[in-house]
């Protein structure tokens, strides 16, 4: 009997001492064909066989409302793997693709146990090890990409299926998750999850993940369709790891310890500073993980760039917000309260919304809710103001007011006048990220903000090698449009570069080579 063909029995029976197998008179061509079954990096007897199920297809970043649009059509290559095995808990997740048109990237994840998770960096060890971080919901809704440990969990949790109806539908409620869902199996296989998620700038809207097999050739295919928008299509593929492989997945890359951190400060945290930049010009920091936003003051009021929301992982099964429980509306009421706390007695005057990606703008409800003009460049302002006041939108502070939102458009230049510190808003036009911008320009203090257009990781005189393009463009209009000593900041990084720093990017080889 090959040594993987039952997992449950005892891993030793593979380790077969030859002599004293031979002394029992056991034939030496069943010797030999036992210890072929249990060569190295096969699966062996007793270890958790581990399947890599991955999903290759591609996503639409504009139906995603991550794209150059806010529109569906601007389909990217992506890919969805997870790790896992029926025997064992461990999850490892890897994925690749676009989070937004000019940024390519990789992520690899493991939860190697319910307490922590590894942040894998392979390319760059060490790798970076989160312990306390209570994950188990997040590693099993990870978990389940793969149909088969979905379909397996629920058959050994009958007690979260409160139905089980005609044609194979079970209504769902998974640990951790508030919203209900409807799972359809059929002759043991899984063909659609139907759920409800909240979405920035959608709001409270179906989520339906659909299985089928080509005919044929039995090829498994999935599509996500949210609030009717087709947003992911791909292929499965499915493999055995060998051992070596599975083993080798829960050790570090790189061949270093894991550098540890604390749980609370994944997968997103909540941790707001203030920076001061100049007079009366200030960074609020870590709004949430990598966000950072600019606050200045005026006689009016406050003036706010962008408003944050949480990012939906939809390749969690039921999908799951980055920054859990705050929900649509949550992340720019918690960054509300605190400019209360710091600043107050003074109100918010308007918040600037430099692009109508969801995570800058989808949290724009809560600054309605304050009273603050909303401000967006003029080719999305409308989409803005009408995903924000959709029907489908949850309760929030904004549907308590009784207030109404309106998004104010700039074409090229709105000043918000203020005897000390005046503030532009300026139009930055199409580019490799968004078909419309703005930045947000403090003379008085020399500073001028945008969000995703130039995010350097330091003071180098060459671009990111994985941003070239925007970067290489951002370089060319901020020297033709900016004075030289103005310093750049950004919504994603604290590196902050002045406009003759950034203009020996434009000397460059690797702008050189960008340009038409």
């Amino acid at each position: 009997m090959p040594c993987d063909s039952h997992p449950k029995l005892s891993r030793t029976l593979c380790r077969v001492d030859l002599r004293a197998a031979r002394s029992s008179g056991t034939p030496l061509v069943a010797l030999v064909l036992l210890f072929a079954a249990c060569a190295p990096g096969e699966p062996e007897m007793g270890f958790p066989v581990f399947e890599e199920f991955c999903l290759r297809g591609e996503l639409d970043l504009g139906a995603r409302l991550q794209g150059r649009q806010p529109s569906a059509g601007e389909w990217y290559p992506t890919e969805w793997c997870v790790v896992t095995s029926s025997d064992d808990d461990r999850v490892r997740f890897a994925g690749a693709g676009r989070s937004n048109p000019d940024m390519e990237g990789s992520v690899v994840v493991g939860y190697p146990a319910p307490d922590r998770v590894r942040l894998v960096n392979a390319d760059a060890p060490p790798d970076v090890e989160f312990r306390g971080t209570r994950s188990a919901d997040e590693a099993r809704s990870v978990r389940r990409i793969d149909p088969r440990r979905l379909v397996e969990e629920l058959d050994q949790h009958p007690e979260w299926s409160s139905s089980n109806r005609d044609g194979g539908l079970r209504h769902v409620r998974w640990p951790g998750s508030a919203a209900p869902a409807e799972v359809q199996i059929q002759d043991g296989r899984l063909r659609i999850v139907r759920t409800l998620a909240d979405l920035p700038l959608r709001g409270r809207v179906p989520v339906v993940w659909s299985w089928s097999s080509a005919s044929g050739t039995g090829e498994r295919r999935l599509e996500i369709v949210v609030d009717d928008h087709s947003v992911f299509r791909a292929v499965a593929e499915r493999r055995v790891l060998t051992t070596d492989e599975a083993e080798a997945l829960w050790r570090a890359s790189g061949g270093e310890p894991p550098r540890e951190a604390p749980g609370r400060a994944w997968p997103a945290l909540v941790e707001m500073q203030t920076e001061t930049l100049a007079p009366g010009v200030h960074m609020v920091r870590g709004v949430r993980t990598g966000f950072h936003h600019l606050v200045v003051e005026t006689r009016g009021g406050l003036v706010v760039a962008d408003a944050p929301a949480g990012w939906v992982e939809l390749h969690r099964l039921p999908p799951a917000d980055l920054v859990p429980g705050l929900g649509i509306s949550g992340l720019s009421e918690r960054f509300i309260d605190y400019l209360r706390s710091h600043w107050p007695g003074v109100g918010i005057r308007a918040v600037v919304l430099t692009h109508a990606h969801d995570d800058h703008a989808g949290g724009a409800r809560a600054f309605a809710a304050e009273g603050a003009e909303i401000y967006a460049p003029a080719e999305v302002a409308d989409f803005i103001e009408r995903a924000l006041s959709r029907s489908t939108m949850p309760a929030d502070r904004l549907s308590m007011s009784g207030r109404r939102l309106q998004v104010r458009p700039v074409a090229e230049r709105v000043v918000l006048a203020d005897a000390d510190r005046p503030v532009e808003l300026l139009a930055i036009g199409s580019n490799p990220h968004v078909d419309a911008a703005l930045g947000i320009h403090v003379p008085s203090g020399n500073i001028f903000f945008q969000s995703d257009l130039h995010v350097p990781r330091d003071d180098a005189a060459a671009p990111r090698t994985d941003r070239i393009e925007m970067e290489c463009w951002f370089a060319e209009w901020a020297t033709q449009r900016l004075p030289t000593e103005t310093t750049i900041q950004n919504s994603h990084g604290t590196v902050a570069l002045t406009v003759r720093e950034v203009a020996r990017y434009l000397t460059h080889a690797a702008c050189l080579g960008a340009r038409p």
